[in-house]
């Protein structure tokens, strides 16, 4: 009877139990985060309305409702939240024409410090952020709605924003978006905030001028 080293014997038992165990299935790729931001572009700030030229003031406000991101592979897509956290909150409230002093602090109410281009700049808010599968996405999906300009200086203006008639609220951008394991990838959008908007009546139309400017890996 031929007797067998222990160690060959165990050798022999793990590579069973491997052989034993496989599957067939290939393991499941951990997910990337896909990112979108969103800032107004820093040489549009200035409306005209009537006769009066807008100046920059430290109550000024254009609230933009953002929510239903998608990003697309094809017809395939995954949905998109506000954070990342487990709540998946659909959407958020910004005010796209809020700005902060040059070393990041937010511009508030109570600032009594003159507001220029020079020492101040709007600020750049994360729209949505989600966990999505790593792979090559081709479109982005978003509802952008504007609810209300209130400007100050001049005279004070406060109105409320619709789009036009024709608009659908959800708009469609073609990206170049790979999302790797373990990841992030970036979107930056980038709207005219006073560009996109039109007076009619006693509200503005709201044309949404957004483009993306760079997509990039963190």
């Amino acid at each position: 009877m031929t007797r067998y080293p222990l160690w060959l014997c165990l050798l022999a038992l793990s590579s069973f139990l491997l052989i034993a165990c496989e599957t067939g299935v290939e393991r499941s790729p951990n997910p990337g985060v896909l990112r979108v931001t969103l800032k107004a572009n820093e040489l549009d700030t200035t409306i005209v309305i009537r006769s009066d030229t807008t100046r920059f003031s430290r109550w000024d406000s254009f609230t933009l409702y953002l929510s239903q991101g998608r990003i697309y592979r094809g017809q395939n897509y995954s949905a998109l939240y506000r954070t990342a956290s487990p709540e998946r909150i659909p959407g958020d409230t910004v005010n796209i024409i809020a700005r902060e002093w040059l070393d990041g602090t937010p511009i508030t109410w109570t600032d009594t410090t003159t507001i220029t281009t020079a020492n101040s700049r709007y600020i750049k808010y994360v729209v949505f952020e989600s966990y999505v599968p790593p792979g090559d996405y081709d479109r982005f999906q978003m509802s952008l709605l504007g609810t209300e300009v209130d400007l100050f200086i001049p005279k004070i203006y406060q109105n409320p924003v619709q789009l036009p008639d024709s608009a659908s609220g959800t708009m469609n951008f073609d990206v170049h978006a790979t999302v790797n394991e373990g990841r992030t990838t970036e979107i930056n959008l980038e709207i005219n905030p006073f560009k996109s908007l039109r007076r009619y009546q006693d509200l503005f139309l709201f044309s949404r001028q957004v483009t993306v400017v760079s997509v990039r890996e963190l």
